[in-house]
């Protein structure tokens, strides 16, 4: 096992008793494992900083403007926005995609078709719909994420093999 395969799966087994309760969202670990999943992937379009889009209003946003804030990834200042408008998603690295507006995932993939950008999903399953990752909570209440690996390759995204085998499902 690789040292970040070490790191990581110390921190989720010391996040445990956070991760998940049966009808509760922790996005302050959901949070932790967007920012871990841009820190472990790359993109092959070059930028001035790391920008991630919540889309919809959901909690994450609160918590992942706090845990970026004076951060970087991969070098690149890390900006965080939040929008309801489909125009208004510009060209972040990453759309997170709160549960509410799930039902815009087909209008985000053709809004984002052809361009380097992770849809990762609040709602699990939509990983089978074309989300780069989704989260899913196992029947132990642990947060955990599948990985559409087509999609991704398709986007020229390319995830560490970490983040792969840590993965609940890969399709």
């Amino acid at each position: 096992m690789t040292p970040f395969a070490k790191l990581f799966t110390a921190l989720v087994f010391m996040l445990l008793p956070f991760m998940a309760k049966a009808q509760t969202t922790n996005y302050q670990v959901h949070s932790l494992f967007v920012v871990n999943i841009a820190k472990y992937s790359t993109w092959p379009t070059a930028s001035q900083e790391f920008q991630i889009t919540v889309f919809g209003k959901s909690k994450i946003f609160d918590e992942l403007v706090k845990q970026t804030a004076g951060k970087h990834i991969n070098g690149l200042p890390i900006k965080v926005t939040q929008t309801d408008n489909i125009t208004e998603v510009g060209a972040p690295r990453i759309i997170y995609l709160a549960d509410g507006k799930s039902s815009s995932l087909d209008d985000i993939m053709k809004v984002t078709e052809g361009k380097s950008i992770l849809l990762i999903a609040e709602r699990e399953g939509l990983f089978k719909k074309g989300a780069g990752f989704s989260f899913v909570i196992l029947d132990n209440n642990t947060l955990r994420y599948d990985i559409n690996g087509g999609e991704i390759e398709k986007r020229q995204i390319k995830v560490s093999k970490n983040l792969t085998s840590l993965a609940n499902t890969v399709m």
